[in-house]
Formats: structure tokens, sequence, C-alpha cells
């Protein structure tokens, strides 16, 4: 053996090389992580973009069981085996990249359509093999470097915070294929550290697959397209009409296509058409050519004004392509506030297609254009608005954020409605618009909220007009586009006259004004009392709360029904409409639950009921899997709630990214790291780690709202100092439980080093969807406090594997 190839050996010390590499592994896998949930939004569904990664980071704990099974693996040098570990990973992320996006799999379909019985397996496969080989990758260092695990583990976790500030340059600027080559790429990097000491030949190999690879950065959405659902409809007229393409945009949390409408508008108004991943969303660019506006735009907004006599300041929450912005001129507004989250359909309003958008925005000073969370900014000033509108924003995205959460915005909870009332002037118009048959939902929470800042005083029926665009035959028995207009004052006889005759000239129907009662559910949502409705009607109705922000939940899990499933994935081309009134989440949450459940069985327990491994047949060694197990949960669970919550306070999804995932992670490695000083102490204060990590998660699952209303209004940089130091406190002691449960393990229990791994891995899955069930049940509050349980349940198993519990 050369000598070269001891400093990587097992029992050996790594040499800086394996610290490099760890750190580079983690950002890539991360960053693919981070990457596919967006790639995923765009090819399918965000629902099934949480549901797929899921599964496939299930790759992370297969890769332990085989590592802890495989003689083979064990007898091949520590240089040699992650070197080509290494290229195999990043061969495996371009390979299975290009290979899935040829399966025409679509989710909403599986029921309809047999054949996709067969995509399905397939699609998870070539997605878990990178993490599968990743996984090996870590936790192969982990069991041959045991006695550095704190060092190595810090390494890890440091690379994958950082992950997030790569994904955040990378992403807009190499867009979805371009950021799966820089993960590849990052992939063949590793490599070369790993063998650069021992095995050259391997890093050659290694750099000359890095080069290749950066051929793919020259016309990368030619080399490795995207395959878009058969089932998104616009995304694919855009595919096969090149032509009208304008141009592509991406940012962390967003696709954005602009293309030409090839029809002509019939209200003087050509528009280019905004497609938000490929068909989850869509708005129109209005072509404006000068001020004032004159010509009276065809957008149903324009009933938010039709009742007021003039108006002053208006707030538009969620500006999109402009639409709104253009009703108000037209009606004369003094000032406009229009606050959009997505940068990118600002910087088309302002910069990239202001030849098209003309004086809509740019050089206007009746506008002001801001790019942020539309409550952040209005609850941040002490103003009120003659109009508030909220027109069909989409309140669910699959945010990469790491916890692979699907995070819900706070536009239509309880609280949020009641700041917009707040924030209302006496004889203001608040319109919301929606899918019909969330109308309902909205009149409930908007009486709910009224109850609550007017001290028990309900809103009147006379403060409520209902309209909805007519169904089309795509479209079914409910309209897509439906409306509530509210008013504190409420609208009186010549208002309605006036909403009436603008309904008629929009093509609009009216559903409910004071003075048109007929029997419907809308009818009785507003002239019945709330709690009536919610009993009668259940998830229905409820309304959606900051702590439970899921306001498209329409079913909850006790509805759940097999033909309700069935429907669900039987929806082919009108999956669209599937999002808003089918229990798509709901479902999905049960089928990953069962289907990690499953995975968990087949390659974790499973293997070893059938081998009976003497290892595991020790009842201590058993046991102390468990706190592996309670690890991977509690992390998972703080790390999705943490997002949830702070995405209210920080607003902007980047800042959360950048806020609270890199800070958890960083500062859990800064915890591993010091972990090691315990671990020479003789684990004296370890009852007192679990202690603080409890604690300060309680804390912050209570106390987060009382944090939020105080410091709301302060400046963007302040609420990012305060989050890392809210997040620093409990990150950092949740970084040392697991290196001191490596260093628990015994020596002759080496390879057990590999099987918590995988532990570990099976059961932050698992963990991931439990908190959101859990949250969607019980509120996130629930899930601080069984995640501080799990802590707790931990530190007995921790104490009992030290002896500690016998002090």
């Amino acid at each position: 053996m050369r000598a070269a190839d001891r400093s990587v050996q097992r029992h050996g010390k790594p040499a800086w090389l394996v610290y490099a590499g760890i750190f580079v592994t983690a950002m890539s896998t991360l960053l693919l992580e981070f990457t596919l949930t967006r790639v995923l939004s765009v090819s399918l569904w965000y629902h099934f973009a949480f549901m797929i990664i899921s599964i496939a980071l299930l790759g992370f704990g297969i890769s332990g069981v085989v590592l802890f099974r495989s003689k083979r693996l064990a007898k091949i040098p520590s240089g040699k085996l992650l070197s080509v570990l290494g290229v195999i990973y990043g061969f495996s992320v371009i390979a299975g990249f290009i290979l899935f996006n040829r399966i025409p799999f679509d989710p909403f379909s599986l029921l309809s359509d047999p054949v996709q019985f067969v995509y399905l397996p397939l699609y998870y496969l070539l997605i878990t093999i990178p993490f599968f080989f990743a996984g090996l990758i870590i936790s192969a260092i982990l069991t041959r470097y045991k006695p550095q695990v704190s060092s190595l583990y810090f390494a890890d976790l440091v690379g994958a915070g950082l992950a997030c500030v790569v994904f955040a340059l990378v992403m807009p600027a190499l867009g979805g294929s371009g950021s799966i080559v820089a993960a590849a790429a990052l992939g063949f990097i590793a490599a070369i550290l790993f063998g650069y000491e021992s095995n050259r030949m391997i890093a050659l190999i290694a750099f000359i697959f890095l080069l290749l690879t950066s051929i793919f950065l020259i016309d990368t959405d030619e080399k490795l397209p995207i395959r878009v659902t058969a089932n998104k409809i616009f995304g694919n007229y855009m595919e096969m009409n090149p032509e009208l393409k304008v141009r592509t945009d991406w940012n962390i949390f967003s696709k954005v296509d602009v293309m030409k409408d090839d029809e002509q508008s019939q209200d003087g108004y050509n528009t280019y058409l905004a497609i938000i991943d490929a068909g989850n969303s869509t708005t129109t660019i209005p072509n404006v050519k000068s001020m004032p506006v004159t010509g009276k735009p065809a957008d149903a907004s324009n009933m938010a004004f039709a009742s007021k006599d003039s108006v002053g300041k208006v707030f538009i929450i969620g500006s999109a392509g402009g639409g709104e912005i253009l009703a108000g001129l037209y009606h004369s507004a003094r000032s406009i506030t229009a606050v959009e989250i997505n940068g990118i359909l600002n910087d088309h309003l302002t910069e990239n297609l202001s030849y098209w958008t003309g004086p809509l925005v740019k050089d206007n000073k009746k506008v002001k254009l801001i790019t942020d969370d539309a409550r952040s900014e209005l609850t941040s000033k002490r103003i009120q608005y003659d109009v508030i509108i909220s027109a069909h924003t989409i309140s669910s995205s699959a945010v990469a954020s790491g916890a692979m959460s699907l995070v819900e915005n706070y536009i239509l909870t309880q609280e949020a409605l009641e700041d917009y009332i707040k924030h209302l002037e006496w004889d203001g118009v608040l319109y919301i618009s929606r899918p019909e048959t969330q109308l309902p939902k909205i009149i409930v929470s908007l009486k709910k909220a009224r109850l609550e800042t007017s001290k028990g005083l309900e809103a009147s029926k006379r403060s409520f007009v209902v309209f909805r665009r007519p169904p089309g035959e795509f479209e079914g028995d409910m309209g897509f586009l439906g409306g509530v207009l509210y008013s504190k004052r409420g609208f009186s006889d010549e208002q309605i006259v006036k909403l009436r005759s603008e309904a008629a000239s929009l093509g609009l129907e009216i559903l409910y004004d004071p003075n048109l009662s007929k029997p419907s559910i809308i009818t009785e949502a507003i002239e019945s009392p709330v709690d009536v409705m919610i009993s009668k009607y259940g998830a229905k109705v409820t309304p959606a709360t900051d702590d439970k922000p899921f306001f498209d939940q329409n079913i909850g899990f006790s509805g759940l029904t097999f033909n309700g499933v069935k429907e669900t994935f039987s929806q082919d081309d009108k999956a669209i409409l599937a999002l808003k009134d089918k229990p798509v989440a709901e479902t999905t949450m049960i089928v990953i639950l069962l289907q990690s459940i499953l995975a968990a069985f087949a390659f974790l327990i499973l293997p070893f009921m059938v081998s009976r491994s003497k290892v595991i047949s020790e009842k201590g060694t058993r046991s102390f899997l468990a706190y592996f197990s309670l690890l991977g949960i509690a992390y998972i669970m703080m790390q999705i709630a943490l997002i949830q919550k702070f995405t209210l306070f920080l607003g902007q999804p980047v800042y959360t990214l950048l806020t609270v995932v890199s800070s958890m992670l960083v500062f859990s490695g800064l915890g591993s790291l010091f972990s090691a000083k315990i671990v020479r102490g003789g684990g004296k204060r370890l009852h007192l780690i679990f202690i603080i990590i409890s604690v300060s998660i309680l804390l912050i699952g209570f106390l987060n709202p009382y944090l939020f209303d105080a410091m709301n209004r302060a400046d963007i940089w302040l609420r990012v100092l305060i989050t890392i130091a809210v997040v620093a406190v409990p990150s950092f002691f949740m970084g040392m439980p697991f290196p001191l449960g490596i260093g628990m393990i015994r020596e002759n229990e080496s390879n057990v080093t590999a099987l918590a791994w995988a532990v570990n891995g099976f059961f932050s899955v698992i963990g991931s969807v439990l908190a959101m069930i859990f949250a969607m049940t019980a509120g996130f509050r629930f899930v601080f406090v069984f995640a501080a349980l799990c802590y707790l349940a931990a530190m007995f198993f921790a104490a009992k594997r030290s002896g500690l519990s016998k002090a």
C-alpha cells in the first residue's frame, strides 16, 4: 500500500481533503435537492414535487443500510472508495436528470392511465440514485472516521448551510437545468478532492468529467430540457409555439415564461402572458402606450372601484402583471401601492418589458411598486386605504426550503384579513378574488375577522357583494374566477346599482348582494352566524389562521374518501382545477407517509429480520437506534416549523432561505464542532443540552406571534438579525446530539454508525411528512411541542446509553 493512501485509511486521521470533500458533497446534495424541488414544481405540480423529493431522500437512509451490510465496500481503501463514489454521484445527477425528463409521468392521471404505475417507480428510482451515492459518501466518512465525527459533521452541515447561498446565486443565473449542472460539477470536484493524494487516476477522470460537464452550460435548456407534464396546458402550448416566447427567467421559487398572446384584446390593451412554473398560475401583462389611461381594461378588479365616486389610496396584494394597477389608474386613483413578492414580475414591469408596459409603472409617480410580502408591507405602516385588492393570489408554493415543506403564505389567514380590515377606511372596499369553490370560506373568514376587529360586532349582510365569471365548459359547474367585495360601512342601494352595472359590462354574474338574496351556500355564509357555518361545513369554511395557514385545505383529513382520492388522481387535463377543490395536499401527505413507512420496512427492518444480525439483535443497540430516529424526526420538524413561521416575519422567500435554513445548518455545524468538548468532559452536561433544546423550541413555538407583532415595523436588516439570533440558540445545541450519539457507539459496534445514519435518514423523511400532517390538523404550535418532546425522549435513550440514568 502506498504511503499516500494511508492518510485516508479507515481508523486513521482524515486528511484535510476529506473535510473539504464532505463539505463540497453536502453543498452539492442540498443544491440538488433545492433545484429538483424547483424543477419538479415546473415539470409536475408543487404538491408532487414535495412527494418525489421526500421519497428520493430515502436514498440517504438506504445508503446507510447498504454500507452497514456490505463487506465488499468495507474492504475498499477510503480514498479510492470516496473518489469513485464522487464520480458516480456527479454522473448520476446529470444522467438521472436526462432520463427522468424522458418519462411521461403525470400523477394527476395515475388512476386514469394504468401505464403511470410503470412510470412512477422509474421516476422515483432515477431521482433517488444521486441521493443514494451522496449518502454513501457521507455515511462512509462518518463510519470510517468516527473519532473525528464532530468536526466532520461540522464540515457537512456548514457545506449544506452555504448551499443556500449558492442556490440563491446559481438558480437565477443558470436556471433549473443549469443548477443541475452546477450540482453535478460540485460532485466531480468532491471526487477530485477525495482522490487527489491517493488515487490520481480517478481524480483525473473526475476532472475530465468536470470539463465535459461545462459543455452543458452552453444552450443548457436545449441540451437538458425540462419535460412538462401534458396536463399543464399553458406550458405545453408555449413549447409547441416557441415563436411566441418572449423570455424566460428563474428565481429561487419560480420560473416565469413570458409569451405573446396571439389573440387581439377587445379592450384595446394587448397582453403578454406570464406563465409561472409552466402553468401553476398565469398573469397578463398589458401593453400600455400612454398616460392618462383612457380606455377601460376588461379586468374583474374594476369591481373594486365601481361603487366609489372617487378613489384615494389603493393597496394591491400581489400586483403580478399589472392588470389591477391599470384598473386603478383608469379609475383615477391618487396613489397606488402595488406589492408583488415575485421580483421577476416587478422587473418586467419596470425594466425588462418596459417597452411593452410603457408608463404603467416606470416613471409613474402615482404608482409605487414594491418587491416584498404584501402583508408584511401593509402592517409595517400605519396607513388606511380606500381600496385594498387581493386578486387571485396563489397561497401554495413549493419553496426550496431544504425541509421539503409545502410552504404556505399568510395572505388569506384570519389574522391577515384582520390586518386588511384595520387598514381599510370606514367607507373603503376590500376586493378578494379566488376560485368560486372558495368564496364561502372567504366570507366566513371575513366575518370572523370582523368579529375580532370590532369586538364582537358581526359584519352586516350589507357589507358583502359576491360575483363570479360564468364557468366555461372546461371549468364545469363552478367558475375559476369568483370574487367578494367587502365594505365595513356597508353598500348603499345606489352603490349596489353601480356594482350590478359594472358586473354586467364585464360579463360577470352577481351571486349575492344585499338586495338579491337567493338560496345558496354563499347566502347562507353571509346571513348565518359564523359558528353555525363552521359546525355545518367544517374544513370547507373554517378560516385559516397564522398557526394553520392552509387556506386551500377544503376537505381535511377526516373528509378523505376513497372516491375523493380516486378523483384527485384522475383529473387528466383538468389538473389545475384540482389544486383548488380537491384534497390534493391531504392525499399527497397520506401517500408519502405510507410510502415512507413501507420503504423503511423494506430497506431497514426486513433485511435485518431476514439476516438476524447479531449486532441488531442486541437489545441495547436496538433501543439506541431509536435515539437516532427521534433526532431525525425532531430536527426536520423544527426546520419545517421555523421556515414556516419566519416566512411571515421576513416576507420574501430569499430571506427565509438565507436566514433560517442557512443559519440553522451553520449553527448546528458549530454545535457539532463544540460537542467534542462535551465528550472530553465526560458527558456530564448531556441532560442540559437536551433541556436547552426543548425549552428553546417551546419558547419559539409559543412566543413567536408576540415577537412578530412587536417587530413587524422594523427594517428588514433588523428582522434578519433578530431571526438569526433566535434560530442560532436551538440550532447550536441541535447540532450536538447526532455526533454525541455516534461517539457513544462502542468499538464492537463500529459499523452501527452507518446504520445510525440510515435510521436518521429514514425518520427524517417520515418526520417531514408528519410535520405537515400535524400542522394541517393541529397547527404549527403543536409541531414545535412534538419536536421538543422528541428531544426529551432522545435524552432518555442517550442517558440510558451513557449510564447517566443510573446517576
